[in-house]
């Protein structure tokens, strides 16, 4: 799974800060040096680790005019790095990573292209578990990021703690049924190593759409609050237990929600679900808290990047694949009052 489907879907993405008013009838403005401006979410098992550098701007006339021109927003000769340390401070690994240009932004009041990122691939620097364990390096790194632009006396730099994947205790098998009208109703359960984590879940669920000249196959996704946590006594201390309950109600209204009426679809068929759990550190969810960032077009009154502005944090996703709903399940997909216009079937 990419990492702008991931933090799409919690939320996640480009901010570029303190561009002046839009209105051109106002002459005063005040002069100001660019600021940095850092993006960059970080999953070890992504194959490419991307940053994106940008600069905020101000001056004279329409600021829209600043927007649309790439020199505006981009530093010429900058030099991004990454670079892990263990917990004593020593460097593990660092590569620089180079300019790329990428398919372009979507339409909006910045330059679509080009559309440039810093860019590394996951062999040039070991973040994966498994590739650090073969070289006995405990999994106790920190990643930074670290910015050297030319004119720019500080180093722009921040750090994130790689995480652990979490370890899932329920459901227990991915051949298990999802029975949302069960006594105890279907729930994902899982415990985590570190005590700052912060979690999201995602939802993914496969359908096929029935056209009237074939078939096609489709998915809708959609991210899950309202986690709970609950602290269990065990030998020597407690475990916390993080718990997401799927209530019926909610979810077939989260499903309204994904899916879109289409007058070409005449059914649909679900094949199955995914259930993910995203796991990253507290500055996304103080992020995610503060900005409630829809688009790029916002500024930011939150950042964990020294001598710059944004965000800088790694992530990483587990979980269970491949689940069917029950038979109630299905009959309430197909006809209850949440669902019943999305025209699924009563059968997989």
């Amino acid at each position: 799974m990419n990492q702008h489907k991931i933090f799409a879907g919690i939320s996640i993405f480009l901010i570029l800060a303190s561009v002046v008013s839009c209105k051109t009838d106002f002459e005063p403005h005040i002069l100001a040096s660019p600021v940095p401006v850092v993006y960059g979410v970080i999953n070890p098992y992504d194959s490419l680790y991307n940053i994106r550098l940008t600069k905020s701007f101000i001056g004279p006339g329409n600021a829209y005019s600043y927007a649309a021109n790439p020199d505006s927003i981009y530093y010429n000769d900058a030099r991004v790095y990454l670079e892990t340390r263990n917990y004593q401070g020593i460097v593990i690994d660092k590569v620089e990573l180079l300019a790329a240009e990428i398919g372009p932004r979507v339409p909006g009041i910045f330059a679509q292209a080009p559309n440039i990122v810093y860019q590394t691939d996951y062999t040039s620097i070991r973040l994966r578990p498994d590739v650090l364990a073969l070289a006995g390096i405990p999994y106790e790194i920190d990643l930074f990021v670290l910015i050297e632009i030319p004119g720019y006396q500080e180093i722009v730099e921040s750090f994130s703690r790689l995480k652990p994947t979490p370890n899932i205790i329920n459901p227990k098998s991915p051949i298990q049924k999802v029975y949302f009208y069960n006594e105890v109703p279907f729930h994902l359960e899982w415990t985590h190593s570190s005590p700052d984590a912060y979690f999201e879940v995602m939802v993914i669920m496969h359908y096929r759409e029935i056209l009237a000249d074939g078939e096609r196959e489709a998915e809708a996704d959609w991210n899950l609050t309202g986690i709970e946590l609950n602290e269990n006594n065990i030998p020597g201390g407690t475990k916390t237990i993080y718990t997401y309950y799927f209530r019926p109600e909610r979810f077939y209204s989260q499903v309204r929600a994904a899916i879109p009426v289409d007058p070409e679809v005449k059914g649909r068929v679900i094949r199955d679900l995914d259930f993910i759990i995203l796991t990253s550190d507290g500055s996304v969810k103080i992020y995610n808290e503060i900005e409630e960032i829809a688009d790029d077009y916002r500024g930011a009154s939150y950042t964990n990047i020294n001598n710059g502005l944004g965000l800088f944090a790694c992530y990483n996703t587990k979980g269970v694949s491949g689940l069917s709903l029950g038979m109630r399940e299905l009959d309430s997909l197909a006809l209850g009052s949440y669902t019943k216009h999305l025209k699924f079937s009563r059968w997989e």
